[in-house]
């Protein structure tokens, strides 16, 4: 599978963090542990969820893994052991180093987009035999379909289009968000939720919101200026400040759908 989003250096980690700081209030709304639970974060990347979620739960006793060395040394560079060290695991998600039961809860975030589609289940299904009975896990992802746009951006669209079939081509599922309730099923959990969370943002919407979430969707494209494959990529800058003019335009609008998936063992 491909990364679309370039290398792991300085940028993309400082993007990485910024994206989690934004929506990590949506993406761990309802998701909870109990006092001194053991909390896996699967797919971790540079720790910027995993820093979320210890501040969240405090005395949880968390665990990152992901498959990339590169992203993981990052992530013990960028945490402070402070509140107590968190163990970073190079491990593949279809084939986890940890006992069966061993974890209270999974979460994961941004990881299936990445991932083949035969791949999906095993994953899923690791998470739930790394699970103890009763616990829960929840994976957040995309459905890249959803990005719209008021005014149109006709070459913002376009561009997203290109990136999205260099994520499929290189093993990815830019829609993936759509299958997670099948996927999970599949998988064995049990009491699945599948919770669809829509961003529509504009100039009426709290302050920051709207300027926030362009960001955000400009720094994606900026991301894969360098891996994406295609004659309009050099035209990345450009439809980046289209992006952060949006919020300057009378009337104009954001949407996008993510999905999170949460379910037992």
């Amino acid at each position: 599978m491909t990364y679309i989003h370039g290398a792991t250096d300085s940028v993309e980690t400082a993007r990485l963090e910024k994206q989690a700081r934004f929506l990590s209030r949506w993406i761990l709304d309802g998701f909870d542990v109990g006092p001194g639970a053991r909390l896996l974060d699967l797919a971790c990347g540079v720790g910027a969820m995993a820093r979320r979620l210890r501040a969240r739960f405090p005395d949880a006793h968390m665990v990152g893994s992901d498959l990339s060395m590169a992203q993981l040394r990052a992530a013990r560079s960028f945490t402070s052991d402070a509140d107590g060290p968190i163990p970073w695991v190079n491990a593949d998600a279809s084939r986890l180093p940890f006992r069966s039961a061993a974890f209270d809860a999974v979460h994961c975030s941004w990881l299936l987009e990445h991932v083949p589609q035969r791949a999906m289940v095993p994953i899923l299904s690791e998470a739930r035999r790394v699970l103890k009975p009763g616990g829960v896990a929840q994976f957040t992802e995309v459905e890249n379909e959803s990005l719209a746009f008021w005014p149109r951006l006709p070459l913002v669209e376009d561009l997203a289009r290109a990136l999205w079939k260099a994520q499929q081509d290189g093993g990815g599922d830019p829609i993936v968000g759509r299958k997670l309730y099948g996927l999970a099923m599949q998988a064995g959990f049990r009491d699945v939720q599948v919770l669809p969370h829509t961003f529509h943002l504009h100039a009426g919407s709290p302050y920051g919101y709207f300027r926030g979430v362009l960001e955000e969707f400009a720094e994606i494209l900026e991301s894969a200026q360098d891996t994406l494959k295609d004659p309009l990529a050099e035209r990345i800058p450009e439809a980046a400040r289209m992006l952060r003019d949006l919020q300057n335009v009378p009337g104009s609008s954001f949407t996008y759908t993510f999905f999170r998936a949460r379910g037992r063992n």
